[in-house]
């Protein structure tokens, strides 16, 4: 039985303190959004510091650290849309914000959740197992995150990405174009369950 409990920070041995850089209760190393620690000349990225630990972030956060160092401060990473995925069977895939967060952010959120016996790749594969939740904001209707419990979830968080990035509201979802008999149409059933009764099957099937 495996029971994983998150992963620290190694940096009790670093002599942060004698550097001036701070770090959170947990160890993680205090960074603005220029990758800079509160040591002016000091910058860190990757899962040393307080941010979400994923490959292709730390990648970002390296790379903006490494052109600050050298003098351009202009480097930041967004993490708007930030996808993730947990590749377990099913999938858990997820990009942005969740209803919670949003919430918590003072946004009043409007959000919709689909199961996958309403997304026709799903029942031909005769596996429904999982759900795709879209959370918008009422107000304006864009898109401010993507949550998916489904076999290929992860696939379907680059498409969500790029929504949330680019300001897609649920109309802009709802119209888009998409492949009939693929994963990826579940993005735009759910975005079409916000103003519609969608059935069990989309308008191909």
């Amino acid at each position: 039985l495996l029971v994983a409990t998150g992963r620290r920070p190694r940096t009790d041995d670093l002599g942060l303190r004698e550097a001036g850089v701070d770090t959170d209760t947990r160890g993680a190393i205090l960074t603005d959004q220029h990758q800079r620690t509160t040591s002016p000349n000091i910058y860190a990225a990757g899962d040393v510091t307080n941010s979400p630990q994923f490959v292709y972030l730390a990648a970002a956060q390296g790379a903006a650290a490494a052109e600050n160092a050298i003098g351009n401060l202009d480097s930041s990473v967004d993490l708007t849309g930030l996808p993730s995925v947990i590749f377990t069977d099913p999938q858990l895939g997820s990009a942005g914000l969740t209803e919670a967060e949003a919430t918590d952010k003072g946004i009043d959120v409007d959000a919709r959740t689909i199961g996958l016996d309403k997304v026709p790749r799903a029942v031909v594969e005769h596996d429904t197992r999982g759900a795709v939740k879209i959370v918008a904001d009422r107000a304006s209707r864009k898109i401010l995150g993507v949550h998916a419990v489904a076999p290929g979830a992860g696939d379907l968080m680059l498409a969500a990405t790029y929504a949330i990035t680019n300001g897609m509201t649920i109309e802009d979802m709802a119209s888009t174009w998409a492949p009939y008999l693929t994963n990826a149409e579940a993005l735009r059933l759910a975005a079409r369950s916000f103003d519609h009764d969608i059935g069990r099957l989309s308008c191909c099937a």
